[in-house]
Formats: C-alpha cells, sequence, structure tokens
C-alpha cells in the first residue's frame, strides 16, 4: 500500500487528545489517525449509501430495523475491541486476502 505523507493542523487539544489514545493503544500518531480517518470515511461512506438507499427505496421499516439491531448487537457489530482482537481481526482478514504476515504490519503501522 502507498503511503502519503502530508501536512495537517488540529487544534491543540484534539493533537493531545489523538497523541494520547495513540500512546495508550502503543501505536505510532500516524497510524492513530490512520485508524481514526479509516473510521470516519467508512462512516461518511455508510452515510451516503442510507441516503441513496432511502432516496430510491424511501426510508427502512422500524421493524425490520429493530430486528437488525437485534442481529448486528448479537454478532457483535459496533462493540468495543481491544487491541489485540483488532490486531487478530486485521490479520484474519488478511489471511483472506492471501497477504503475508509482513504486509499487514506495513498496513497497520
Amino acid at each position: 500500500m502507498a503511503v502519503k505523507k502530508i501536512s495537517i493542523s488540529l487544534d491543540s487539544e484534539v493533537f493531545d487528545r489523538a497523541r494520547r489514545a495513540a500512546e495508550a493503544e502503543g501505536i505510532a500518531l500516524s497510524a492513530w489517525l490512520c485508524q481514526a480517518v479509516e473510521e470516519a470515511a467508512g462512516l461518511a461512506e455508510a452515510r451516503a449509501a442510507l441516503a441513496e438507499y432511502i432516496e430510491v427505496y424511501g426510508p427502512p421499516d422500524e421493524a425490520a430495523m429493530a430486528e437488525t439491531r437485534v442481529r448486528l448487537d448479537k454478532a457483535g457489530v459496533g462493540q468495543w475491541e481491544t487491541p489485540d482482537e483488532a490486531a487478530a481481526r486485521i490479520a484474519a482478514l488478511a489471511r483472506l486476502r492471501g497477504e503475508l504476515p509482513g504486509e499487514v504490519q506495513r498496513r497497520a503501522g
């Protein structure tokens, strides 16, 4: 995966919080920011997909949404994961993609 170096500006409080969060997870600030951006971009894409769905099909049925929420909760979707659980998930996905262990480390760091 290609890496792009950029320069960004952050509010000093946001920077301090991000630095502390990265330290708590034992990863570099750039890796932590990359993960945070990936999560935010994923949410933005999901919101756009939902808006498109609603535009085409109308709002989802409340009963179906309630059933879906129960199924997602049972599956653990949206629940917090430890760094070890995240590493195991990333490694499992890498194996499914046929990537080598070194490729996973470069992607995560």
